[in-house]
């Protein structure tokens, strides 16, 4: 076979994988049914920024699919999620799987007794209230137990300063949204996580991701 011929073989082969990984992406690996590893390893490569608008990137169904993806990640700790070096609020983005009003935010800060308390920041909490929550780690208990998670049925000890003022959860249009849920929450990379929503133990079918672009 002449030489030639096999340099433009390798040519083409070459051509082909570069545009393949060119073309890599949150949402191609979460197609092809990428492992957690694979997932974590793409992401951890951008920066924070990049890693952000990817994660954001990824919708609907897409956020179930990547929520089931990442089953064998290592837990989420809590110094992990929000090291006790950060003070003040620090703000993850947010995407859920919904059809409507599916960008916000949650914030998260540390209170002086060590407890981890975040609410939602969205364009409809003049209506649904903060739905302020408890950040507690893993417990080892049940299906679930090795993911951190967020409980909506403790209420905050405090209000840090500037932060809404806090609405019962239980109470008026926030008893729809927010009264006993429990979002649980796995790793998928560096600031990257994707939870799923649970109402007094039965499952919502509702998922998001959060993500830090900083």
């Amino acid at each position: 076979m002449p030489r030639s011929f096999l340099v433009g073989i390798i040519a083409r082969m070459a051509a082909v994988t570069t545009a393949s990984g060119s073309h890599r992406s949150l949402s191609t690996l979460i197609s092809s049914r990428a492992s957690y590893r694979e997932i974590s390893s793409y992401l951890d490569g951008l920066s924070a920024a990049a890693r952000s608008e990817e994660v954001l990137s990824i919708t609907g169904s897409a956020v179930r699919r990547l929520y089931d993806a990442v089953v064998d990640a290592p837990t989420v700790t809590l110094e992990e999620f929000l090291p006790t070096s950060m003070k003040g609020t620090l703000i993850y983005e947010g995407r859920n799987s919904l059809v409507a009003f599916t960008r916000f935010q949650k914030r998260f800060q540390r209170l002086e007794s060590g407890l981890v308390i975040g609410y939602n920041h969205q364009t409809m909490a003049f209506v649904t209230g903060p739905g302020y929550f408890a950040v507690k780690e893993a417990n080892g208990e049940g299906e679930h137990g090795k993911e951190l998670f967020f409980d909506y049925t403790v209420p905050p000890p405090e209000r840090p300063a500037g932060w809404p003022p806090f609405k019962a959860n239980d109470r008026g249009l926030s008893k729809l949204v927010y009264a006993d849920m429990i979002d649980f929450v796995r790793r998928v990379a560096t600031g990257v996580v994707v939870g799923k929503a649970y109402r007094n133990g039965i499952a919502q079918n509702a998922y998001f991701t959060l993500s830090n672009p900083r």
